[in-house]
């Protein structure tokens, strides 16, 4: 993944599907999420360095990628050119001249602009794309290598496993706190069950993402304890048969499911980011505002120029 943080690959990272039903609110429960997804221990037992390494940057990107969004849900990342028709503007002074009459200039722009956009002056319209998306063929490709399958099947069988005795115990305590502990191991069962579907985390809601992920780890890791404190060649070979059982109905059930959903959804593209942008005498809107607003100091030659191009073309408006 390329270490350079693109709106595109911040929505990408972050597996914003529709940032429209984005909140700022939202952003620490995404950040999260996106840090579950790729967290390198995740991958870490298959060895695959140049995957690790793709999930190490991945994940190191994740907090920049978070400042985007929000920047953008903000309104501090704007999008839209600035229309660089040179070709059509006359620049009579130069930079230093307009610098020194810059002040005036804005005072002018600041009076007449609210004017300007009530009528539309050689206004027009334009939708940019601030991220053209991702596949969910690619995301379903990138779920099915990621491997959370053999994990939830391992936790499947491995969490009741481990929930045998405090069964039994709790219902010889009390037999309400009995069926609460069999509650427990059947919602577990089903969160693993869930992460066994295509796609999971990205279309069941954030909290129970996390839950599923809780549920799922919880019955892995006693699989990987029992395996790492066995000692006895034979027992450690029958705890890796279920592994094994995982990994083909990964390959027999999963794959074809895969292969089905990618059929259906076709090449859908989700996390499309677009925003319609006002346009005035070739320049967005926000763009104006930042000029008018911004310290002439601090301009650069071509934003001296601009702010000249509007003095005259706004000045032929009122007049």
């Amino acid at each position: 993944m390329d270490s350079t943080l693109t709106f595109d690959s911040a929505i990408e990272i972050l597996e914003i599907t529709d940032i429209s039903k984005v909140e700022l609110s939202n952003v620490p429960k995404i950040i999260k999420k996106a840090k579950a997804r790729w967290h390198p221990d995740r991958i870490a037992r298959f060895q695959d360095e140049a995957e690790i390494a793709k999930y190490t940057k991945a994940f190191q990107l994740i907090e920049p990628a978070a400042e985007l969004v929000k920047a953008y849900l903000n309104g501090e990342y704007k999008i839209g050119d600035r229309y660089e028709k040179k070709q059509e503007r006359v620049y009579e002074e130069p930079s230093d001249v307009i610098r020194k009459n810059a002040t005036s200039i804005q005072d002018f722009l600041n009076k007449v602009w609210s004017k300007v956009k009530s009528n539309k002056y050689k206004h027009f319209e334009k939708e940019e794309i601030l991220s053209d998306g991702f596949s969910l063929k690619d995301l379903l490709d990138k779920d099915f290598k990621e491997d959370l399958v053999i994990p939830a099947i391992l936790s499947f069988v491995f969490g009741p496993l481990a929930l045998i005795i405090p069964v039994i115990i709790a219902a010889i305590i009390n037999q309400v706190l009995g069926s609460i502990v069999m509650i427990f191991i059947l919602l577990h069962m089903i969160f693993c069950l869930l992460g066994f579907l295509p796609l999971s985390r990205l279309w069941l809601p954030n909290i129970l993402v996390s839950i599923m992920i809780w549920f799922i780890n919880f019955g892995f890791n006693v699989y990987l304890y029992l395996v790492s404190k066995e000692e006895n060649t034979v027992v450690t070979i029958l705890l890796l048969i279920p592994y094994w059982l995982a990994l083909a109905i990964k390959y027999l059930v999963l794959f074809p499911i895969n292969l089905i959903a990618k059929i259906i959804i076709g090449d859908k593209i989700v996390g499309v980011v677009k925003e319609k942008v006002n346009y005035y005498a070739g320049l967005a809107d926000w763009y104006i505002s930042e000029l008018i607003a911004k310290d002439y100091n601090q301009m650069n030659e071509e934003e001296l120029f601009d702010l000249s191009y509007l003095y005259k073309e706004f000045k032929e408006q009122i007049n």
